[in-house]
């Protein structure tokens, strides 16, 4: 009998067996009929061993497919296991044949096996510096072990595949769509809020600032001056804060409730004064009793908050159900969702939110489409998805919603149109609904230039959405190289004219 890695040859005296299989089945026959042999162990073994390596080498190509990360140190892991094949039918046909170079190459076959096992562990390591480190270290490690490394790559490239946190990690896949998703998200996570503050306010220039605060001051002698010319300091001047919060007390000493809503706020958040939630407390009730509903809002936040979420629901629901004031119920939703004063309901809470978006709240929205975002790709079941999916939407919201489910399926065109009809909408979703056709574009499209093509049009969101700057600095190098080749082209062209 003679033992080769992986297979058993039989040789009769002085007579060789050249039908390669003719001797492996009298191999097998041989070693099968003698399961308690050393030669049976050694064959199960060594049977095994290539087993792992085969497995292996598809857990690695699934690592190399989806990730950029080593792509270098990945690839010369799958280069290896096929040369290891080769090598392994080479080796079998030197026995068969009994050249006097077989056993050099049996050792060679081995070596390569536990090669690739070796680069197979620092590629896993390697890629443990961007996410799922543990796993990753685990992994590298116990690949000395083929049997258990060869499991916890598998688990590793399993993981990789249905979780993939794209601002950590460069992948192939939809990996620039999830990394916009994941900026949304971000952005527009369960946090109590009050509609103060809303509006925005147009740059000026230095002349324009020094003449209107001028102005404004000349009616500081009532408290509405004294509030109007504060906030004006404040925003403009945020180098005066301590003359700022001094007009500010005069007008709440005064009893307007806008100044003592702000003042208030102050002291909540310690902006321009020391935090003190008391004074902040009494300065809202203040501005509650004075009419000021935004105070009302921002009282309940801040019980809740302070740990007496009992009370700042009940004024929440008080809001809610009398006034019909749709920013209290989006902070009834936000206690649902997150458990504050209630156990944790998220239907309950998507009931509350969808009630919210039918009254035209555009935050509610935001919310929804997030919750649902959130676990688009995540390793949970989607249940949050689903509770979201299943509800009826309507206008753009419901286009941006559809579009959400085809990039769920992986239908990558359909999604690609859903949110073009939504661009066409031109209203707020316009800018993240372009963001999200480029960054598909961009993850799907077979050509560099469908890749170009998908950035420029994250580019045109830029002027009408914040996350479009964000999403497009995750665009691969390569692209941005050649949007900036083509661009000095088009410059060159336009010059020689």
């Amino acid at each position: 009998m003679r033992f080769v890695f992986g297979i058993i040859i039989a040789e009769d005296k002085g007579i060789k067996v050249v039908e390669f299989s003719s001797v492996a089945v009298n191999g097998l026959s041989v070693v099968v009929s003698n399961p308690g042999s050393v030669a049976f162990v050694i064959f199960c073994v060594n049977f095994g061993l290539l087993l792992c390596s085969v497995i292996q080498l598809a857990a690695v190509f699934v690592l190399y497919k989806k990730t950029a990360c080593a792509s270098v140190v990945g690839l010369a892991n799958i280069m290896l296991v096929g040369m290891s094949a080769i090598v392994f039918f080479v080796q079998l046909f030197m026995y068969v044949f009994d050249s006097e170079f077989a056993v050099y190459a049996v050792t060679f076959y081995t070596c390569t096996v536990y090669a690739m096992f070796i680069l197979s562990g620092v590629y896993s390591i390697m890629l443990s510096k961007n996410s799922l480190k543990t796993l990753c270290i685990l992994s590298g490690v116990f690949d000395l072990i083929p049997p258990v490394g060869m499991v916890l790559t598998m688990i590793l490239s399993r993981k990789l595949l249905r979780d993939t946190p794209v601002q950590e990690y460069v992948y192939s896949g939809y990996a620039y769509t999830y990394a916009a998703l994941g900026q949304f998200c971000a952005k527009n996570k369960a946090v109590l809020v009050d509609m103060a503050g809303d509006e925005e306010h147009k740059p000026l220039s230095k002349k324009q600032i020094k003449s209107m605060l001028k102005e404004l001051k000349y009616g500081t002698n009532t408290a509405k001056g004294q509030f109007e010319y504060a906030s004006s300091l404040a925003i403009y001047a945020p180098h005066k804060s301590k003359k700022a919060v001094k007009y500010m007390k005069r007008a709440a000493d005064g009893g307007y409730a806008p100044a003592l809503f702000n003042l208030g706020y102050y002291y909540e958040l310690g902006a321009y004064v020391k935090k003190d939630l008391k004074k902040a407390k009494a300065c809202y009730i203040r501005a509650a009793e004075g009419g000021d509903g935004d105070a009302e809002l921002r009282l309940a936040i801040l019980e809740i908050k302070s740990n007496n979420a009992t009370e700042g629901l009940a004024r929440l629901k008080a809001r809610a159900d009398e006034k019909n004031d749709v920013c209290a119920k989006y902070n009834l939703a936000i206690c649902h969702e997150l458990g504050y004063g209630v156990s944790p309901d998220m239907d309950a809470a998507l009931d509350i939110y969808c009630d919210c978006v039918k009254q035209g709240l555009a935050i509610a929205e935001r919310r929804i489409f997030a919750i649902a975002a959130t676990d688009i790709n995540s390793a949970q079941n989607g249940d949050f998805f689903r509770k979201v999916t299943d509800r009826e939407f309507t206008g753009t919201f419901k286009i941006m919603i559809d579009g959400l489910i085809e990039i769920k399926k992986r239908h990558a065109a359909d999604a690609a149109d859903c949110f073009l009809k939504a661009v066409k909408k031109e209203d707020g979703w316009e800018g993240f609904a372009r963001c999200l056709v480029g960054t598909l574009y961009i993850d799907c499209g077979k050509e560099l230039r469908d890749k170009c093509n998908g950035a420029e049009f994250i580019k045109t969101a830029m002027n009408k959405t914040s996350y479009a700057k964000d999403v497009f600095a995750v665009i691969p190098s390569a692209i941005r190289k050649e949007i900036k080749s083509a661009q000095n082209g088009k410059a060159a062209a336009a010059t020689k004219k």
